[in-house]
């Protein structure tokens, strides 16, 4: 079965090199107090990691937390933002594009912006290695103001290299996306 938006996205895309350079990837996450972060975990035996049949639908329960919203780009970052409230599409739009991705972009020089709705997009694993720096933290933030101040420094610490380094990846994941017909991927 063919995952037709991904697998679309991904052929448009699949002869790009030197391209992702300029692009600009967003995406927001929600950081929660506590080891509890409404993440299923499941074990299951080697060479099973992509097959279907492992894969569970997670049912967020509700915990004290955090959300933010963060751009990255070849060589630059934007600010962390953190997100109050739901967000609808207006509120996106008056309080984290036109106020902090638009500065942003001015700032780069020729930037397309990609919206965090890409199977092989490069922000879930920043986010992952900024929820693994918190996990990592002697004493765990035990207020939401600790929390946003250790994200703010999470965020800060990521090594560039290591963004840009997910990025010239993005040609073998792209490529992978479609090698597996816009299923899942290793990445």
């Amino acid at each position: 079965m063919e995952h037709l938006p991904w697998l679309d996205w991904c052929r448009q895309r699949s002869l790009w090199d030197q391209e992702w350079n300029s692009i600009v990837f967003s995406d927001e996450s929600r950081f929660c107090l506590g080891m509890h972060d409404g993440r299923a975990r499941v074990r299951r035996r080697r060479g099973e990691r992509r097959n279907p049949q492992f894969f569970v639908e997670r049912h967020v329960h509700h915990t004290v937390g955090v959300m933010v919203w963060g751009a990255t780009a070849y060589g630059s970052r934007s600010p962390l933002i953190f997100i109050r409230g739901n967000m609808n599409a207006q509120r996106y739009i008056h309080e984290v594009l036109e106020p902090h991705l638009l500065p942003y972009l001015d700032t780069l020089a020729d930037p397309t912006f990609q919206q965090g709705n890409a199977r092989p997009h490069v922000a879930r694993h920043v986010w992952y290695m900024m929820g693994r720096r918190l996990l990592n933290l002697q004493r765990p933030p035990q207020t939401l103001e600790a929390l946003r101040e250790e994200l703010v420094v999470a965020w800060n610490e990521i090594p560039q290299e290591d963004i840009d380094h997910l990025i010239r990846s993005m040609p073998r994941r792209v490529g992978e996306c479609v090698a597996h017909q816009g299923a899942s991927t290793h990445y």
